[in-house]
């Protein structure tokens, strides 16, 4: 019994331990402040309360707060990839344009497209990925540049992360940005009859509930979601996560990102892409996934099997051991500048056509 109860009050101890480290690690830092992360609830500002839509059960949840740990790291990590990759050069960078302006930097779009342009371009909108608790347009901007090389206006989009809103507030949000960019595409070099819509990992999951909200009024109404008048003529999903209350072992963490009170929400019934993909026709869509790509390998190939079975032309690329190795989760995001990555995007936007 004794050795029992000192084994329990280790554990306890423990557990207390890294709550601690928890609630010290995650301490939120200014906006202006060098050491700020784009990492939901971890961001202040006197322009702006960010915590103000915050689902405190959210913030009370032993995973999301150690999810928060974990977007720590992996921004340390990008900064340090970011670090070794140059941005091409000739290209117009029009940054940190509201489309809601309220003073959120959550609320912020950048648009990029060549310096040579003379016409109008075909049309790329990005939605970054960070597992709804990370990021903001600059962890995709050097692959948006990437983008914008190739002869295209790109609009790369912010959106409020997980805790400070849900999942469903992020679409209502993403909507919005894409209302906005509807509202004023003309003022910028834009072909709109070309537009692809891409995002990867949760940012594909938000790429391809969008493209559907976009033309369905019944799943925009369950998501208190503005309409766009954008027609995308192309959907790029890199490793799309697209099943959230029934995907496994993931789900442990991504349906609580739907809300502490989820179950009362008339869109939660939507929380898997199966749920909506019948609701609205969708465009050609080209998937790219690979071996390595451990968090969305099997959700990619799903979501690929929907749309072939439902008649959409879709092409997937499934990478297996590239260059001797098995390539990891959104390869040609992270490296958009390697050989790989550019022969993915050059692919992938050649079979687009857009």
């Amino acid at each position: 019994m004794v050795p029992a109860m000192i084994v329990i009050c280790v554990l306890l101890l423990l557990s207390v331990a890294l709550m601690l480290i928890v609630h010290v690690k995650t301490k939120p830092r200014d906006l202006h402040a060098p050491d700020a992360i784009p990492v939901g609830a971890m961001i202040t500002s006197p322009e702006y309360d960010y915590g103000k839509n915050r689902d405190r059960k959210l913030m009370r949840s032993p995973i999301v707060r150690l999810m928060q740990l974990l977007w720590i790291g992996t921004a340390k990590k990008d900064a340090a990839n970011h670090a070794t990759q140059t941005a091409p050069a000739g290209i117009k960078e029009i940054n940190n344009i509201p489309y809601i302006n309220d003073g959120s930097v959550y609320h912020l779009l950048d648009v990029y497209y060549p310096e040579a342009t003379t016409g109008k371009n075909p049309v790329i909108i990005d939605i970054h990925g960070g597992g709804w608790e990370y990021g903001d347009k600059e962890l995709n901007k050097l692959y948006c540049l990437a983008l914008a090389s190739r002869g295209y206006t790109v609009f790369n989009i912010s959106y409020p992360l997980v805790p400070d809103t849900t999942v469903d507030g992020q679409l209502q949000n993403v909507m919005a940005a894409l209302h906005w960019i509807g509202e004023h595409i003309s003022e910028y070099p834009c072909d709109t009859n070309r537009i692809i819509l891409t995002g990867d990992s949760a940012g594909g999951q938000l790429a391809a509930y969008a493209a559907v909200l976009t033309k369905s009024e019944t799943l925009r109404k369950a998501f208190g979601a503005l309409g766009t008048s954008l027609n995308y003529a192309g959907l790029l999903l890199t490793s799309p996560v697209a099943s959230m209350n029934d995907g496994g072992y993931m789900a442990l963490y991504t349906k609580r990102l739907w809300g502490g009170d989820r179950k009362k929400k008339d869109c939660y019934r939507y929380a898997n892409f199966k749920d909506i993909v019948d609701l609205a026709p969708l465009p050609k869509t080209y998937l790219i996934t690979s071996a390595g790509d451990i968090l969305a390998h099997a959700q990619t190939n799903d979501v690929y099997n929907m749309l072939k079975a439902r008649g959409v032309e879709c092409r997937l690329a499934d990478f297996g051991g590239e260059e001797g190795k098995k390539l990891e989760h959104v390869f040609t995001v992270i490296n958009p500048y390697n050989e790989i990555g550019i022969k993915t995007i050059d692919e992938a936007l050649a079979w687009l056509n857009v």
